[in-house]
């Protein structure tokens, strides 16, 4: 162990990793990837930032960051240069650690990175090995292909062959950076194939997390998936504190309660791309908190916008299967979530209501819902929205199946497997649910909020 803590990692005692851009997350990386073993090649254009940083002097506050990175540039583990060639001449491999500042507009600005790659480039038509590049900037999906053209412009080089460009996203917090680089919640690298990611993993090999080796699109998004989740967190965590204040409570104590659910609320849970949220309880009681909030005078946009957000995905589906413009649609549940008959404000009986309302042909099969056995809030929520229900329900799936142009899958049935495996070649299969890890089908397949990448 090195004196922060930090595991040796013996894969790293041979390497040379160059890092460009030595702000907030190159100085660390760079800084955490020396303390391990590497020898790095920090990269900065701004001149005063290379002779401080030469000297072992951090340019802005980090704990532990300063004496760090003094101790591995006396111990010749860490230099800081300006030019790109001396970096990609000694190194094998680069980390890009620039910045990507919002524009005025909202969109990230990639100019210093596609800077970077311009030098980066030119200087790799001088070399005869190949280079490795992982962009660690926080990113837009297709941004790596962006880069990796320009790498191959400025090079006359080939992707492949002649360098690869992996995609290396950090979660990394001020304040405690050094603990999270070398505790990191997952460590995550875009590749354009899992045998070629190696020369990124090994970078890693000493920190006692999950690695994932996934595309390089799904990579560059997954740092903007939990910024945003952590802004919606605190958003969340505020909303209930106005209605707590309201209530005369302490919502600090309540957050405690509610984080002790680690089965439904600090779980997967609910957490998936999918349909909209229907049933007897999320949509009552999140208009009752509405409603409470309005009479006391306390905004809420962030829960307020939950129904218009839910309502749309009732439409998205609408859209997609409207949009394939083929007449026979088959709808497999009805029920809000399967293995029950309960059908208030299910989600699939506004589909069913909207789809019949277009002028399509309808077909519905669930296997719990028997129309003229249906009672009470049940009974009256389908009288309401699709009141030719008991002409549209069948309990025969196989009738469905055989007869549908588009077969619609909105529950996870126990028939939904044989559905996708019988499912003819000219048949079209929308997926509001995710029927599986990876549909197998003859059938076309859209899914509702995601697209099944190769494999």
């Amino acid at each position: 162990m090195t004196s922060t803590g930090t595991a040796v990692n013996s894969r790293l005692a041979s390497r040379t990793v160059a890092v460009f851009g030595m702000g907030y997350v190159g100085t660390v990386s760079a800084c955490c990837l020396a303390d391990q073993g590497a020898a790095v090649v920090g990269v900065e254009i701004v001149p005063e930032k290379v002779a401080a940083l030469n000297r072992g002097e951090v340019p802005f506050v980090e704990p532990g960051l300063a004496e760090l990175a003094a101790r591995l540039v006396r111990s010749g583990r860490l230099r800081v240069v300006g030019s790109a060639a001396d970096a990609v001449a000694t190194c094998d491999t680069a980390l890009i650690c620039v910045g990507t500042p919002s524009g005025a507009d909202g969109r990230p600005d990639f100019q210093r990175l596609f800077q970077v790659g311009q030098r980066i480039g030119r200087a790799l038509s001088q070399r005869e090995r190949r280079f490795d590049v992982a962009i660690r900037s926080t990113v837009l999906p297709g941004t790596a292909e962006e880069f990796a053209a320009i790498l191959a412009r400025e090079s006359g080089r080939q992707e492949g062959r002649d360098f690869r460009v992996f995609v290396n996203p950090e979660f990394l917090r001020e304040g405690t950076a050094i603990a999270d680089y070398q505790r990191p919640p997952f460590t995550v690298i875009g590749a354009r194939g899992e045998d070629d990611a190696t020369s990124i993993s090994d970078l890693y090999a000493g920190l006692e997390s999950a690695l994932f080796v996934v595309p390089r699109r799904e990579a560059e998004l997954i740092k903007y998936a939990c910024n945003l989740f952590h802004a919606l967190k605190v958003v969340f965590g505020n909303e209930i504190g106005r209605l707590g204040k309201a209530a005369g409570i302490d919502t600090h104590h309540l957050i405690e309660l509610f984080c002790h659910d680690e089965k439904l609320n600090l779980s997967r849970s609910y957490l998936k791309p999918g349909y909209a949220f229907g049933g007897s309880c999320l949509p009552k009681d999140l208009r009752a908190i509405l409603a409470y909030a309005a009479q006391h005078a306390v905004a809420l946009p962030m829960l307020s916008s939950v129904q218009e957000s839910n309502r749309q995905q009732v439409e998205l589906g609408v859209r997609l299967i409207a949009g394939l413009q083929k007449r026979k649609i088959g709808l497999i549940g009805l029920a809000f979530k399967p293995g029950t008959d309960d059908v208030r404000e299910s989600p699939l009986v506004l589909l069913a209501q909207q789809l019949v309302a277009a002028g399509l042909e309808l077909r519905i099969f669930d296997r719990h819902v028997a129309i003229a056995q249906l009672i009470g809030e049940n009974r009256a929520f389908i009288a309401k929205h699709l009141p030719q229900a008991g002409e549209l329900v069948t309990a025969n799936i196989d009738d469905v199946v055989q007869w549908a142009d588009v077969l619609v899958i909105g529950n996870r049935l126990p028939e939904v497997e044989a559905l996708l495996a019988e499912a003819r070649a000219d048949q079209v299969i929308v997926d509001l649910v995710r029927a599986g890890e990876r549909p197998q089908t003859k059938a076309t397949y859209h899914g509702l909020g995601w697209e099944l990448g190769p494999g």
